[in-house]
């Protein structure tokens, strides 16, 4: 049985576990301060790396910690018993796919995680493209959130001390929600990717972890002031802790900017041989227009609102109009 402890320069150091929890969160902090720098050409690359690597030590730690540190429970053993040894004969720890399959992680943080391992394979090895920029934008938010949650469940760490700021807005980023209709003109390795992390997206469940967060924003140079104000600023009353919600007054055609007729174009634009019936249908059976994530109904009077919303009653001419969300989803399910 090897020792549960390191000896350093004739010091034991135990709990090893804590150790490696100290270097992953290192490391994820490394990974944004990377990313937030103003001008960084190996953004995504690096900090795709230094995630998953803060990753895997915290994987590492939380299976240390749960077998009492020993360390052979992260070693890699051989079918004989023994343990695989690296080039100068130390023992070889598991990589983050093996310590993801010992530990019994929410799907959104596993598949979240294998779709990170999947890009920094593809930008390390292979190219970078501005799809990928958004992919890891997206991914990351999600990886950083389900990583504060758990480092708090497993190791009761708070991250306030160390000002852990997830990835904030950049003012020249094009956040731009990704359309199938978009991958045509991209190589087949990153259109199969974006795929891949769509349709992952697609089979998950609700959990309490992210699998991806989408962030969508619109900078508005204002050429004059308006009696039409941009925040508003409220005293949540049901609160315990009287919290302020801020809400963003946003028009409805900066939600849903399609109309019926410009789906359609977009839609055989990607599909050339589907049919108008076809999409009426998947927007007929799928009830898109009830659904906000896709669609929304263009009221012409607050009145025509307010009465549907007291009797659900549509009136008579009323149009829906769509976002882009809606051309992804209809062309998915036509695939």
């Amino acid at each position: 049985m090897l020792s549960n402890s390191v000896q350093l320069k004739g010091k034991i150091v135990s709990s090893i576990f804590k150790k490696l929890v100290d270097n992953s969160i290192h490391a994820s902090l490394s990974s944004i301060e990377i990313y937030n720098k103003p001008d960084f050409r190996y953004r995504e690359q690096i900090f795709t790396i230094l995630n998953v690597n803060s990753w895997e030590l915290l994987l590492k730690a939380k299976i240390l910690k749960d077998n009492s540190d020993n360390l052979e429970s992260i070693y890699i053993k051989k079918s004989d018993g023994s343990f695989k040894i690296n080039r100068i004969g130390n023992p070889m720890t598991m990589d983050i796919l093996g310590a993801m399959n010992i530990l019994s992680l929410d799907s959104a943080v596993s598949k979240n995680l294998e779709k990170f391992i999947e890009i920094r394979d593809t930008t390390i090895h292979f190219y970078n493209d501005e799809s990928i920029s958004y992919l890891v934008y997206t991914l990351g938010v999600a990886s950083l959130r389900n990583y504060q949650k758990l480092i708090n469940d497993w190791f009761g760490k708070s991250l306030l001390a160390y000002n852990f700021y997830i990835l904030p807005l950049g003012f020249a980023y094009n956040f731009k929600t990704l359309s199938l209709i978009e991958l045509e003109d991209k190589p087949t390795t990153i259109s199969n990717l974006i795929k891949s992390v769509s349709d992952t997206q697609s089979a998950l469940d609700k959990s309490d972890f992210h699998f991806i967060c989408e962030v969508t924003t619109k900078i508005v140079s204002a050429k004059k002031f308006t009696q039409e104000p941009d925040l508003v600023t409220t005293i949540d009353k049901d609160s315990d802790t009287s919290a302020i919600i801020v809400e963003r007054l946003q028009r409805l055609t900066d939600l849903y900017p399609l109309s019926y007729h410009q789906v359609l174009d977009k839609v055989k634009k990607a599909k050339p041989n589907v049919k108008q019936n076809q999409i009426d249908k998947v927007i007929r059976e799928n009830k898109l227009k009830d659904n906000n994530k896709y669609c929304g109904y263009n009221f012409r009077t607050k009145l025509q609102e307010d009465n549907y919303q007291k009797t659900s009653q549509l009136p008579k001419g009323i149009t829906c109009i769509y976002n882009e969300d809606a051309i992804r989803f209809i062309i998915e399910q036509i695939n």
